[in-house]
């Protein structure tokens, strides 16, 4: 298993590699509630609109629960001025760009 890690982030560890993880963690459960909203509200029976929207309820419990890891970790600050949140995130995709492979 830390090989696979050690050839997705390289010499990134700790803290740096869970943050990435959170927060992309986060944006997979988000994607995922929109299809299965999407799916629900497309179904055309009610037995299958109903697996899908307790598939939805699922998702989002475990969204919520992502959410506020990152939240708790310090990874996403969602009352920062969207200047700073923009400053935040130029800095952190210059860290990425610049690091050696």
């Amino acid at each position: 298993m830390a090989s696979i890690m050690g050839s997705i982030f390289g010499e990134t560890t700790g803290v740096e590699a869970d943050k990435t993880l959170g927060l992309n963690a986060v944006a997979g459960a988000g994607a995922m509630a929109n299809a299965y909203l999407v799916a629900a509200l497309g179904a055309s029976t009610p037995e299958v609109k109903r697996l899908y929207s307790d598939y939805l309820t699922q998702v989002l419990v475990g969204h919520q629960g992502l959410t506020e890891l990152n939240l708790g970790k310090g990874w996403a600050n969602p009352y920062q001025e969207p200047e700073s949140q923009l400053q935040v995130a130029y800095r952190d995709s210059q860290e990425i760009l610049t690091s050696p492979q």
